[in-house]
């Protein structure tokens, strides 16, 4: 008998999100065991613009579930699992209930990190309640068997199953070479939280205008996360952006220029990434395109994401004072620091094999395992 594809459906509400989304479906898709893959927007928490959409679903194909629709998803054994990179509030409450994660028939939940996790206590407990979770980097996996995640019952174990990667953190197949290309363009991810203030974000865009002037033959972007007027109900949103910044400082360079295109856009031509403390570092790595992070930027102190980032990146080779920015000095990673961040590329193919896992019928307990507990009991 042949066993049918799972059927999963995939959760986003915001461009981070969405973007975890569509890269899960790629590997999905590309994993040798076939799937049925729905991409759904949970509209109570929704914070994405109609050209957002557009730029990464294309062909207009996704769900809307609201409150009731997600119970369903969950509840009404119309999927297989529900692939995630945020717990919501609800799904956690839904979860939370013993007799709803012991009903035969729920949607298996696996929960990925949103990112860059600076705070993994946090991540590891709003994802205490489902069935699986993917960490990174490898001590985070050892760091979640050691923390109390929740009492164990017969029917649930304490922690869930515990996997290792991202769709983002894939293994790169190329470094950088330790020398610039001679062509491809420059290109600064911003952050919506980093630099915190108005003096730092001016800061990297003076910066950004003197690497300009340095290299008048090259092209300097500064990458938006977002257009000013987009994601006003962001989970992070930004302060003092980088358009109004530019409108109000004379004399900017002509090359220097900004954009919001797509992260796959910006790899087909970069030559050099730079970022503070973006996820786009780890997008930049993976592709094999040089970085250099920069932390060095005014009023860092008051930067609460300034300290893990250094943390993350310690032994990465990638982080750089303002010298080396100015001069475009930078190093290729750490080969034993991308062991330890960055998984195998088959990624979708160990996701599909967990829920087939999840989803298998108990083993009914063997006559002499029975005596042997029933002897035992007081």
């Amino acid at each position: 008998m042949t066993r049918r594809a799972p059927r999963i459906l995939l959760l986003f509400s915001d461009d981070s999100t969405l973007i975890f989304a569509a890269r899960m479906r790629g590997l999905l898709r590309n994993a040798d065991a076939p799937s049925e893959i729905v991409m759904g927007a949970y509209l109570p928490e929704t914070a994405l613009s109609d050209r957002q959409l557009r730029q990464f679903l294309p062909d207009g194909r996704y769900e809307i579930l609201d409150k009731p629709a997600l119970t369903e998803a969950l509840m009404g054994g119309h999927y297989d699992a529900i692939v995630t990179s945020r717990v919501y509030g609800h799904l956690d409450f839904m979860l939370s209930k013993a007799l709803n994660r012991q009903k035969a028939g729920r949607a298996r939940v696996i929960a990925f990190l949103g990112g860059l996790d600076f705070f993994p206590h946090r991540g590891m407990r709003n994802r205490r309640n489902c069935d699986a979770v993917y960490l990174f980097p490898r001590s985070a996996c050892d760091r979640f068997h050691a923390t109390e995640v929740r009492p164990a019952t017969p029917e649930i174990p304490a922690w869930p199953h515990v996997g290792f990667g991202h769709p983002a953190f894939l293994h790169p197949q190329k470094t950088p070479t330790a020398t610039l290309p001679e062509k491809g363009d420059i290109y600064f991810f911003t952050q919506a939280l980093s630099p915190s203030t108005a003096r730092g974000r001016m800061h990297m865009l003076k910066v950004m205008a003197a690497i300009a002037r340095r290299n008048p033959d090259r092209t300097v972007w500064i990458k938006l996360r977002h257009l000013p007027n987009e994601n006003t109900r962001h989970l992070h949103r930004e302060r003092h952006d980088y358009p109004s910044l530019a409108e109000h400082s004379p004399d900017l360079p002509a090359n220097l220029k900004l954009t919001a295109c797509t992260m796959d856009e910006a790899m087909r031509n970069a030559a050099l990434g730079i970022t503070c403390t973006s996820t786009a570092a780890i997008d930049l790595v993976r592709e094999g395109v040089a970085t250099i992070i920069h932390l060095d930027y005014l009023d860092r102190s008051l930067d609460p994401l300034v300290a893990p980032m250094q943390r993350l990146f310690a032994d990465s080779n990638l982080i750089r004072p303002l010298d080396d920015l100015l001069h475009l000095r930078f190093s290729p990673p750490d080969p034993g620091w991308l062991s330890r961040m960055f998984c195998p590329p088959d990624l979708g193919a160990d996701v599909l094999r967990v829920i087939s896992m999840l989803n298998a019928p108990a083993r009914p307990a063997a006559a002499h395992d029975k005596k042997s507990r029933t002897a035992t009991q007081p």
